[in-house]
Formats: structure tokens, sequence, C-alpha cells
């Protein structure tokens, strides 16, 4: 589907001669550009000119809102950076003989469909992750209920005349299954918390596309 709005875009304003759409940790999703150049290299770049752009409005005191559109004119090339997402960018690059007659209308539409489908991927990506880790809390919940039913025997065994040897014994290995049982229930808050910033996140993405 994004491949196809690119087509599109490219079809649209000829003078595009390559396209990059990328997040603002610089992790390229979809690119023009072929395995012969550093794509990995090329998004934290990108990624590191926006982060720029934010420095400045920083020391200047400017308002702090974030950037719309990036122009980087050079001798062969210009290269401009939009803003499509909260999270997402993609970049069109011009040759120089062209650009100073590309008008952008065109591909708004576009560029609208293109922000559409990253929060739609997110959002599926998001769910997903939700969806393992509620299967990794529904495990850790049975394996504490599983240590809790052994601790709980270990503590009535304590009870029992024993030996000061088997006592002793016998109470290492209700604190080993006590500290077990710690751990585990620190790995279910973790998970937990993880899940409820997921959730956020997608009634956020859900917020922002009302």
């Amino acid at each position: 589907m994004v491949f196809k709005n690119i087509a599109r875009i490219k079809a649209s304003i000829p003078e595009v001669i390559h396209i990059i759409m990328f997040y603002n940790n610089g992790i390229i999703f979809q690119t023009t550009f072929e395995q012969d150049i550093n794509i990995p290299k090329l998004g934290e770049t990108l990624a590191r000119i926006i982060g720029k752009a934010r420095k400045i409005n920083e020391i200047c005191n400017f308002k702090q809102t974030d950037y719309r559109k990036l122009i980087l004119e050079m001798e062969e090339v210009t290269i401009i950076i939009i803003k499509l997402g909260e999270d997402s960018n993609i970049a069109l690059v011009f040759k120089n003989e062209d650009s100073k007659q590309i008008n952008l209308t065109p591909i708004k539409r576009y560029l609208s469909r293109i922000e559409e489908l990253i929060d739609m991927d997110k959002s599926e990506l998001i769910v997903k992750q939700i969806l393992a880790k509620e299967d990794n809390a529904k495990a850790l919940e049975s394996l504490l209920q599983k240590k809790s039913e052994e601790l709980e025997l270990l503590k009535e065994k304590l009870n029992y005349p024993y030996s000061d040897s088997d006592k002793e014994k016998l109470t290492k290995e209700c604190d080993l299954v006590e500290q077990e049982w710690n751990k585990l229930k620190d790995e279910e808050e973790k998970i937990q918390n993880e899940l409820k910033n997921l959730k956020r996140e997608i009634e956020k993405q859900q917020r922002n596309r009302q």
C-alpha cells in the first residue's frame, strides 16, 4: 500500500528522484534507494537533521512546536523533509534544475494517506506487542500461582517437628522459593506496566485519527 502511494507521488511529480520515509528515531521503513547505499546511516542522518532543527528552536527560546517542513538546497539536489505523523517523516529528493518549479500541492492527498497507513501499521504492531505481553503475563500468573502453593506447603512443613539440620534445610528451601516468587512478581509487574503504556499509545493514536 505504501509503495503504491510512493509510485503515485513520483507519477504526480516526475522531478522527484528519490523518496525516503522514516521515523524520528532514524529507522527508514520505505525508500526508493537501493541497498547499494548505507540506508541505516541515511535514516540516522535525516533524524539528526530534524533533531538539530528542534535544538535551534530550543536555543532561540522559540515556541516549542515541531517542524512542518525543512528544505536543504545543495549544488546537485534539493531535499524537502516533511513531517507526516507524530513520529514519521518523508524526505523528497529533487534534482536542482527542476526543484525551483516544484509545487507540493499535488501530493498533499498522498501524504495524508501515507500518514494514515503509517499510523495503521504502528497500531497493528502495538496490538501484536500487547497480545504477546498478555500471553507472557498469563504464563507468569500461572507460575506465580504454583510458586505460591509450593511456598505455602513449605511454610506448613516448618511447623512440623524436625531436627535442627532438617529444619535449617527446609528454611533455606523456603527462602529460595520465596526469592523465586518475588522475582516472578517483579517480572509480572513490569509486563503489566508495559501493557498499560502500550494501551495508552493505542488510545492516543485513536484520538489523533478522530
